[in-house]
């Protein structure tokens, strides 16, 4: 988890994609975010929602999620394929928004201005390929795991092709409307693992390994009525934010795997965990993560969450900035017989170096305008 673990490379490499211009489509007044399970679930009385539809209309089909995300994951790989940003911006509606935490924060953009962005990757990244690799789904919800691999023979960003290999991962939090196309996406990957693997991070860091393109087919979870997956997630972040790293050790197994994608190497093992869990919480204190969303789909549950804490002590070779910050993340828990067995975790070093003051000057050629006001996930899935 982001939130307890000592980061050795952080907040290093994120000012990288400031550098170089990597920030996502703006709005200048964003709307609301679409609506999800969660929201339903927790929303006023009828009140404040919309009008009954007319006696005299047809309802809806519900929705088969299964149906769905298979189909959405292979008109979405092809769509990737022919590297057409159209096609890809087809699978949503009209209306769709989608958002991906950005160095300043949470971004949010209409589905249709995104095209232009799109473009700039493909060019980029000609032989590019977007490989699902995990679903975990429950109403109208799925986290979806993805692989982006590539070539940067293009431009990419204002900088030039360096020839080299990207390869890593990523989620998408996609919300379904009735009709199975997308009327809502969060992404989620760290752009500095992009940037180190090309070459363009800071000398001497170090960089997760490029993944190779998967081969097999996506691994699908679809959750059902009364998984419990969502209350062992729960109780999880609800034990880690106390700081007491014997406590959350005793809700994983013994060979616990903590694959955070915005770091170098994964952790395994009770024993690195605890010392990890531990130096983490010295370091950053006053913690408190909101959960936004959970998808349950036994053995794994996918929740996506704001991290809030101060940094109070020495981490990552630093020393402390005294700041407090919020990082938005999606975390992918896989349980053993109740307990946590491996953790997956989504964020954007950029967010987390910015929110908490690591390098306060910017890199030449950076952009310093203030960004707009920008919507946030939790406004409607709370």
């Amino acid at each position: 988890m982001m939130m307890l673990e000592a980061r050795s490379r952080f907040g290093a490499l994120a000012l990288v994609l400031v550098a170089c211009g990597g920030e996502p489509p703006k709005t200048s007044e964003p709307e609301p975010a679409a609506a999800d399970v969660a929201a339903a679930a927790t929303s006023p009385a009828a009140s404040d929602a919309a009008p009954a539809a007319s006696t005299a209309e047809v309802a809806a089909p519900p929705l088969d999620l299964t149906a769905a995300t298979k189909k959405y994951v292979a008109d979405s790989t092809a769509a990737w394929a022919s590297r057409d940003p159209k096609k890809r911006t087809a699978l949503f509606t009209a209306d769709a928004m989608v958002g991906i935490p950005g160095a300043n924060g949470w971004e949010e953009a209409k589905v249709a201005d995104t095209e232009k962005a799109l473009g700039g990757y493909f060019a980029a990244f000609p032989d590019l390929k977007l490989t699902y690799t995990r679903v975990i789904g429950k109403g109208n919800l799925a986290a979806l795991e993805w692989v982006f691999t590539g070539t940067n023979s293009g431009e990419l960003m204002g900088q030039k092709p360096t020839n080299k290999k990207s390869g890593y991962r990523g989620v998408s939090l996609v919300t379904f409307a009735p009709d199975g196309k997308v009327k809502r996406e969060s992404t989620y990957f760290d752009m500095g693992t992009m940037m180190g693997q090309l070459g363009l991070g800071p000398k001497g860091q170090p960089v997760r390994a490029v993944e190779a393109a998967p081969t097999a087919a996506p691994e699908m979870f679809i959750g059902k009525d009364g998984d419990g997956a969502e209350a062992a997630a729960r109780a999880w972040f609800g034990t880690a934010v106390k700081g007491d790293a014997k406590a959350l050790a005793a809700l994983a197994t013994d060979d616990i795997v903590v694959s955070n994608q915005y770091s170098p190497t994964d952790s395994k093992g009770k024993k690195a965990f605890e010392k990890e869990t531990t130096e983490g919480a010295k370091a950053f204190v006053d913690q408190k993560i909101d959960v936004v969303v959970c998808v349950p789909a036994s053995p794994w549950v996918a929740c996506e969450y704001t991290w809030t804490a101060t940094w109070k002590g020495p981490a990552m070779g630093m020393k402390p900035t005294g700041k407090t910050g919020t990082v938005h993340s999606i975390e992918l828990i896989e349980l053993k017989d109740g307990k946590v067995a491996k953790t997956i975790a989504f964020a954007n070093a950029a967010e987390f170096a910015t929110a908490f003051g690591i390098g306060a000057e910017a890199p030449k050629g950076a952009d310093t305008k203030k960004p707009a006001k920008k919507s946030d996930p939790t406004d409607s899935r709370q």
